[in-house]
């Protein structure tokens, strides 16, 4: 992958968080709103105009006299914060945990906690990307992809996670297509969908259908499927200089990603330089001795050899 799974999603999460309450029935978001912030009353963390912690209104009277008539009062029906069960929050603080443990290289954590996942709807989606995590921590490429996959037919195109599981999903096949532990006919395909960015159209006043000019995120190790080695490369170097300010695991696997392009494109000496930098980061991680593996036993390696 370009970047390690969890600051991919990590980022995409946090980014959105907050946005919808803990029933999903918002327009955005993946997890919804932090059940640990206070509710405004309006859907959004922290104390703004009503319930716990606003004391000017809600709860607590009615607003105070140099404040606007519209805040709500006792009287008004003020929604009650979204209430967390227990087995949900378990899950939400144990994927936290494993999220840090995966971002350290702390394999053996990751796999640790992601066992005691509770189960049952209530855990989705945490149960699954910790799942996920476990098996990316460990280079187990084809259970990484056979955990997405199963996860994204169990839901639908409307569902509020639909994006972030194929996301999920279109990303774990490239990875265990390029290591070749899964075969290409129908994942290829299958992968290039799920990674397809979205195409946004608007309705000029003319009438016309025009496409906004938004440029695609290039996934390196696709780019490398399609033959594109050169720019598969380019897009790897790009994503090593943005992890390197990141965690080591993300670092060091986006360090694997090159490797694997620079392999691709027959440069057998790159791949090899980026795996020791790799070591460097993170000595002993399974991805690295995985990507080492996959590498030594291409022709770039073995006609170098010869």
């Amino acid at each position: 992958m370009s970047e390690s799974f969890s600051e991919r999603m990590r980022r995409r999460w946090s980014a959105r968080r907050g946005d919808r309450g803990l029933d999903g029935s918002g327009s955005d978001g993946a997890f919804g709103a932090d059940p640990r912030e206070p509710s405004n009353g309006a859907g959004g963390p922290g104390p703004a105009g009503g319930g716990p912690g606003n004391p000017f209104g809600g709860a607590f009277g009615r607003p105070h006299p140099g404040l606007p008539e519209d805040l709500p009062g006792p009287d008004d029906d003020v929604p009650p914060a979204p209430v967390e069960s227990e087995s949900a929050a378990r899950a939400r603080m144990l994927h936290e945990r494993i999220t840090e443990a995966y971002g350290a290289g702390d394999v053996a954590k990751v796999v640790q906690l992601a066992d005691l996942m509770p189960d049952g709807p209530e855990g989705e989606p945490y149960r699954t990307y910790a799942q996920v995590l476990a098996a990316e921590a460990q280079a187990d490429d084809a259970g990484a992809a056979e955990i997405a996959r199963s996860y994204l037919h169990r839901l639908h195109s409307g569902h509020p996670e639909w994006d972030t599981a194929r996301t999920l999903f279109g990303e774990v096949m490239v990875q265990a297509l390029v290591m070749g532990v899964v075969p290409l006919a129908g994942n290829l395909a299958a992968a290039e969908e799920a990674l397809a960015a979205p195409t946004d159209y608007y309705v000029h006043p003319s009438g016309m259908l025009l496409k906004f000019a938004d440029e695609e995120e290039q996934h390196p190790l696709l780019l490398v499927l399609h033959g594109d080695t050169a720019k598969g490369v380019r897009a790897a170097q790009a994503a090593v200089r943005q992890e390197k300010q990141g965690t080591p695991a993300g670092y060091a696997d986006a360090l694997c990603t090159l490797s694997l392009a620079a392999c691709a494109a027959g440069d057998i000496d790159g791949a090899r330089r980026a795996l020791v930098d790799a070591e460097r980061v993170l000595p002993g991680r399974p991805r690295i001795a995985a990507t080492r593996a996959r590498i030594e036993s291409s022709p770039a390696a073995t006609l170098r050899e010869d």
